[in-house]
């Protein structure tokens, strides 16, 4: 929400079916974010495609809705730019400065950026980009852009009302998305270790987490925050006065008008209900009794010869292999670092442990011991089991133990 004014009356008249509900709130998510940077289209009659082109970036590692979301504004595939990540799954702030120089450099003022999207908190790895580093990039590159050619930079017209907080929005040309769906959370931590994860996203444009996630608020429940008050208002109202009117009692109340749709549930009143319930500090120690679990969990991973970190951990996600003892001595007569938290495994046996992990999750399903999932993932061939605690029930280090033990118990008898 941003709480946008009223303007003067002018006198006018199974789990799949789960990530499915996730993915699509996402989406709309991300669809905001962009479109919140489109007042003018509505307001000042600008056309779809506007010249010059606009380009978004994201990182290897975002979310693929913000495939959907390119081209639900109009936007065509291959002015959105991926960004290569280093090895921890962060987006390359180097490379992303370098893009954005050599676009410059090759088309001028034909193709400009405009959007930038930072993940906090990526879906398989749980990634988090460097916020700070990204906004420095993003300030440095539109000293050398035209404002007067960008929508980022239009001043609008009288019916829409932005508060002296949004100046900014005068001469920044690049919008900053934080995209926290998973692990945005972290902004209710006090400790370092985790609300350090997003620093900096006090800088950025707008902002999302899901708190139906990581702190177990009934689905669905999404956050959409920009700093911008008035601008969301101005991007998506039609003002029809037969539902929005600011002489009616509360007017002032209502966010229906700034909203992307129209007939939806009350979200709202489940994250209010959460803060109302634990308060700020009960939602950031649920966060990081998951996070000292997990810490648990890959400690277990290191002690046990029959498990193998298949990425550096990030503190809400693990990824792992399970190893049967007979590929475990294949892989260390190749030369495959066990101990290693990132190891180069080849391709021949990252087939092998490809097959461990289909074969493992199918007998622990059918059995009725648990369903846990694997997922490929960006630095290994293989897919990895991935654990990550989301929802409001405990998970404790006995339920690690445990998991562990039936991996081990099922996995060595393939």
């Amino acid at each position: 929400q941003d709480g946008g004014d009223c303007p003067p009356d002018d006198g006018d008249d199974d789990d799949d079916d789960d990530d499915d509900i996730h993915e699509e709130k996402k989406e709309q998510e991300n669809d905001q974010s962009r479109n919140a940077l489109r007042p003018l289209s509505n307001t000042l009659h600008v056309p779809t495609h506007p010249q010059p082109e606009l380009v978004a970036f994201v990182s290897a590692e975002a979310h693929y809705s913000f495939i959907k979301a390119i081209s639900v504004i109009g936007i065509e595939s291959h002015n959105l730019i991926v960004v290569p990540t280093l090895h921890n799954g962060q987006m390359d702030v180097e490379e992303l400065e370098s893009l954005m120089i050599n676009m410059h450099d090759l088309y001028g003022e034909a193709k400009v950026p405009f959007f930038v999207g930072v993940t906090a908190g990526s879906t398989v790895r749980g990634s988090f980009d460097d916020i700070n580093a990204i906004v420095r990039v993003c300030r440095r590159h539109e000293e050398k852009m035209n404002s007067s050619n960008y929508p980022y930079g239009y001043v609008p017209n009288r019916n829409i009302r932005l508060s002296s907080t949004s100046n900014s929005i005068k001469k920044h040309k690049i919008w900053i998305h934080v995209d926290g769906a998973w692990g945005g959370s972290a902004i209710f931590s006090a400790r370092h270790d985790i609300r350090g994860l997003v620093k900096g996203v006090e800088k950025a444009d707008s902002f999302t987490f899901n708190p139906h996630k990581m702190l177990g608020a009934p689905q669905q429940t999404t956050a959409f925050v920009t700093r911008h008050k008035g601008l969301l208002k101005a991007a998506n109202s039609s003002g029809a006065k037969y539902l929005f009117d600011c002489r009616k009692n509360g007017a002032e109340y209502d966010l229906g008008d700034a909203s992307y749709t129209c007939g939806r549930r009350t979200d709202s009143i489940k994250l209010w209900a959460l803060l109302k319930f634990h308060g700020p500090d009960g939602l950031g120690r649920q966060l990081e009794q998951k996070v000292d679990v997990l810490d648990y969990l890959v400690k277990k991973i290191k002690e046990k010869n029959n498990f193998l970190l298949a990425c550096d951990p990030w503190p809400f996600n693990v990824n792992f292999f399970f190893v049967p003892e007979h590929l475990g001595t294949k892989m260390i007569q190749s030369g495959v670092d066990m101990d290693s938290s990132n190891p180069q495994i080849g391709e021949h046996l990252s087939k092998e442990l490809a097959d461990v992990s289909v074969r493992l999750k199918l007998v622990l399903h059918q059995n009725g011991e648990m369903m846990i999932p694997y997922q490929p993932i960006s630095n290994q061939e293989a897919d990895c089991f991935r654990i990550v605690l989301a929802g409001y029930k405990p998970f404790t280090e006995g339920d690690v133990d445990r998991v562990l033990e039936l991996m081990e118990q099922y996995g060595n008898s393939l």
